[in-house]
């Protein structure tokens, strides 16, 4: 009886002490969506265009810049994402998510980007809201008792020399991407976002060769600054995002020359790519063609 007892009062104990994290997590995310508005002016909002200028350059395992432009437009859970270069070879991105299905556009050679592929194999990154962090209205935090995401508190973490608040997100659906979201302690800001993935090396009939592989890494980021006041929320009007990889692959043909050709060879290569978006128009609850979210 005795040992029966005891039993009870240890899953009490439990009880209490999960119920506590849950609302410590409800609170934060609670806190976090006011650092954007007030409840009111969040509900208001139906969908937004944001629109910029996009500077894109290889920052490892290559050489190449251009200028371009960046259009982001969401409607709840519906995502159209572009990142348009005057480029032969890399003319940018294109992602467009209905909330459960996502397109992602080839290269004129038909083939995905080596950012592309990473999103084509890891969908949560846009169908649990994550791109574009609060830029979007599908945001993650802003429905996270629909996606019944976990939230896993991991504490303060250095980023270039200033503290964050780093949560991570772990989507309901199981997933073997890492995915670290970084807030500012003070405001309650998210600031960034970073998907990491470790993957074997492909096995080889050669052992030597076997032996010489090494695991290829790959790593998403996001940053977000410069908030301004738009519509009485606080929103970013400038997005980073830095791509890393050291897998056979890269910009399938990039070389900085609109005119050159494109090459299906894809040498072996580490290399870090970087979009830097300055938001110039944001605007809310603008007509929308429900057929601009077909998944094509």
């Amino acid at each position: 009886m005795r040992s029966l007892m005891v039993l009870v009062a240890l899953v009490a104990m439990l009880s209490v002490s999960v119920a506590k994290e849950e609302f410590q997590a409800g609170d934060f995310v609670k806190q976090h969506l006011n650092s954007i508005g007030p409840e009111q002016a969040r509900a208001a909002v139906k969908n937004r265009g944001v629109g910029g200028t996009l500077s894109f350059q290889i920052l490892t395992g290559g050489a190449g810049h251009e200028d371009g432009r960046q259009v982001l437009v969401t409607e709840g859970d519906k995502l159209i994402s572009s990142f348009q270069l005057p480029n032969h070879s890399y003319p940018g991105e294109r992602f467009v998510s209905d909330g459960e299905k996502i397109f992602v556009a080839e290269t004129e050679a038909s083939v995905h980007s080596a950012l592309g592929e990473f999103v084509v194999a890891h969908s949560e990154i846009l169908t649990e809201g994550l791109w574009g962090g609060t830029l979007s209205t599908g945001w993650a935090l802003a429905n996270l008792d629909k996606r019944l995401a976990r939230l896993e508190e991991r504490g303060l973490k250095k980023v270039d020399g200033r503290e964050l608040h780093r949560v991570d997100y772990v989507p309901k659906k199981p997933s073997d991407l890492q995915i670290e979201l970084y807030f500012e302690p003070e405001t309650c800001r998210h600031v960034m976002t970073v998907y990491s993935f470790t993957t074997a090396p492909p096995m080889s009939h050669n052992r030597t060769e076997n032996g010489r592989q090494l695991e290829l890494h790959y790593r998403l980021e996001e940053r977000f600054a410069d908030f301004k006041s738009i519509d009485n929320l606080s929103l970013p009007s400038r997005w980073t995002i830095q791509f890393s990889s050291d897998r056979p692959g890269g910009i399938t043909g990039y070389s900085g020359n609109k005119n050159a050709p494109v090459s299906n060879e894809r040498a072996s290569l580490t290399e870090i790519y970087q979009f830097d978006v300055a938001e110039k128009n944001l605007s809310h609850n603008i007509p929308i063609d429900p057929k601009s979210f077909e998944l094509k």
